[in-house]
C-alpha cells in the first residue's frame, strides 16, 4: 500500500485522479495544514475544488492527526504510521467532500463554510507571527557549516559525508530539536530524551527538514529577506516533507519541497531511522487492483 502526503496545488492537479484510479492501493493523506490553506480565502469554491477526489475516492483519502496532537508519536514501523492517521476526522472530511458536491449543496454548507474560514485565516495569521524571525534564526544556526559541507549535505543520496561533518549535524539538530520540544512539547524539566527515539518523532525530523531547506538558500543566497507570507507557505511544506518521512513521500510538484524531503528521507536512513518506501511514479501505471 503507497500512501503519500498530498500538498494543497497536487488535490488540484489532473494527475490525482490518474494515480488514485491506478490502484486501490494508491492512498493519500491530508495534514492540518493542508485543510487549513483550502479554507483560508474563498473556502467554499477552494475546497470544492480540493476535495473534489476525495469525493470520487474516499476509501483511498485520509486526513491526518493534527500536527500538536502526533507530536509524542513515536513511528518505528509502518504500523506506527498507520497511527497517525485520524479517523474520525477522515470521516468528517469525506462527509465534507460528499457534501461539497452535492447537487442542489444543503442550505446549511454556505455557513459552515464561511465559520471554518475565519477559523483557517486566524491560524494563518498566528502563524505569520511565529515566523516572523525564523529567517535570522536559522542563518545563524547554520553559520557552523563551510560551503564545501552544504553542498555535500545537499548533494546525491549516496555521497559519503565525513565524520566531523556529521558531528556537526547532530549536534545542531539535538540543539533545535530540544528547542523544538520546549516550546511544543514542555519538555523543558523532562528527562533527555535518546536519539533513537528522537528521531522517531516529528520534532527531530522537522528539526531536519528546516536544516535541509535553510541549507539550500543560504548557499545561493536567492531566498534571502522572503515575505514573511511565503515564509509561513515554506513553514507548511516543510511540515508537509516531514509527516512525509513517516510514510511513502509527498505528492507536490514543488521542487523545493521535493528536494527536502528526498534529502531528510535519505539522511534518517542513514541514521538507522525508520523511513517509509520511497514512491516512484512509474507505480502509478500498475493495473487498478
Amino acid at each position: 500500500m503507497t500512501i503519500l502526503i498530498a500538498d494543497s496545488n497536487a488535490l488540484r492537479h489532473p494527475g490525482l485522479e490518474e494515480f488514485l484510479s491506478a490502484s486501490r492501493r494508491h492512498r493519500i493523506a491530508l495534514s492540518d495544514w493542508t485543510i487549513t490553506e483550502m479554507r483560508k480565502r474563498q473556502a467554499l469554491g477552494t475546497s470544492r475544488d480540493s476535495l473534489r477526489n476525495v469525493f470520487k475516492f474516499p476509501q483511498q483519502c485520509f486526513a491526518l492527526k493534527r500536527t500538536d496532537r502526533l507530536l509524542e508519536d513515536q513511528v518505528r514501523a509502518s504500523a506506527d504510521a498507520d497511527s497517525l492517521i485520524d479517523i474520525p476526522t477522515t470521516l468528517e472530511m469525506r462527509e465534507l467532500a460528499a457534501a461539497l458536491w452535492q447537487v442542489p449543496q444543503p442550505r446549511e454548507l454556505e455557513g459552515t463554510m464561511k465559520g471554518l474560514e475565519r477559523d483557517a485565516a486566524e491560524m494563518v495569521a498566528r502563524l505569520r507571527v511565529e515566523v516572523a524571525t525564523w529567517e535570522q534564526e536559522m542563518v545563524a544556526a547554520v553559520s557552523v557549516f563551510d560551503r564545501a559541507e552544504i553542498s555535500l549535505l545537499r548533494g546525491r543520496a549516496g555521497a559519503p559525508i565525513p565524520a566531523p561533518t556529521m558531528e556537526k549535524v547532530f549536534g545542531l539538530l539535538l540543539h533545535t530539536t530540544r528547542d523544538f520540544m520546549v516550546r511544543n512539547q514542555q519538555r523543558g524539566k523532562a528527562e533527555p530524551i535518546k536519539v533513537a527515539d528522537a528521531m522517531s518523532m516529528f520534532g527531530f525530523r522537522y528539526s531536519l527538514c528546516v536544516l535541509i531547506y535553510t541549507l539550500g538558500w543560504v548557499r545561493t543566497g536567492s531566498q534571502r529577506d522572503r515575505p514573511v507570507d511565503e515564509r509561513v507557505n515554506d513553514v507548511i511544506d516543510l511540515q508537509l516533507a516531514t509527516v512525509g518521512t513517516f510514510f511513502n513521500g509527498v505528492l507536490s510538484g514543488d521542487k523545493k519541497l521535493q528536494e527536502v524531503s528526498m534529502g531528510s528521507r535519505r539522511l534518517l536512513r542513514l541514521w538507522g531511522a525508520y523511513v517509509g518506501e520511497d514512491w516512484s511514479p512509474l507505480e502509478a501505471t500498475e493495473a487498478p487492483a
